[in-house]
């Protein structure tokens, strides 16, 4: 990862757990009751949805290895959303990027990828996309298309709008939604400082 990747890669651990702000803060910290994601976690890697990555990782903590467990944390984040890249088809646009690597992190790919195509339906893609969750050659050209318009501001808004309203129609929203919401803001602000 290059300075800018990892740049991107901390802040999403930074939002996972706000108290990671570096090697040092790095802790395994209980999940909340309601999380599906197991009962444990560092930075939003989970022992019950990435039983290995997580269990690498709290090996190199109780080790004392906190900067290899960083940087284990960094290299997870930018793996597991490496399709993000492949949908844009180059790093040419860092805000965009950063902002679908977040939900889809947070969120998983296939929610992001209805966000996405539902984004690019109100921006006007022709024709309309299928809002099925699978990112295939009409939705990248659309996505790509989009870029190319310019005015990458007014479509990360657009992207935090429907974001928020996919959480706003996911039946945990009662215990997490604030957090979601408030993310989703600071996630397109970040962004914007990409641009």
């Amino acid at each position: 990862m290059n300075a800018l990747e990892q740049r991107m890669a901390a802040r999403i651990l930074l939002f996972e757990d706000e108290r990671a702000t570096g090697p040092e803060s790095l802790k395994v910290r209980r999940q909340p009751a309601a999380d599906k994601g197991g009962r444990w976690e560092v930075c939003g890697i989970c022992d019950g949805i990435e039983p290995s990555a997580f269990r690498r990782i709290k090996a190199l903590l109780d080790e004392g290895r906190r900067k290899e467990a960083w940087d284990a944390c960094l290299e997870y984040v930018w793996t597991d959303t490496r399709s993000v890249r492949s949908w844009i088809g180059s790093a040419a646009y860092p805000a965009t990027e950063f902002f679908l690597r977040d939900h889809c992190f947070n969120s998983g790919g296939t929610n992001t990828a209805k966000v996405l195509q539902r984004a690019l339906n109100d921006e006007g893609a022709s024709p309309a996309l299928a809002v099925d969750g699978s990112v295939g050659d009409a939705t990248r050209s659309a996505l790509r298309r989009r870029l190319l318009h310019g005015k990458e501001r007014d479509f990360l808004t657009c992207l935090r709008d429907r974001r928020k309203a996919f959480y706003l129609a996911c039946k945990q929203f009662p215990e997490f939604g604030r957090g979601w919401l408030r993310r989703t803001d600071e996630a397109r602000d970040f962004a914007l400082t990409l641009c």
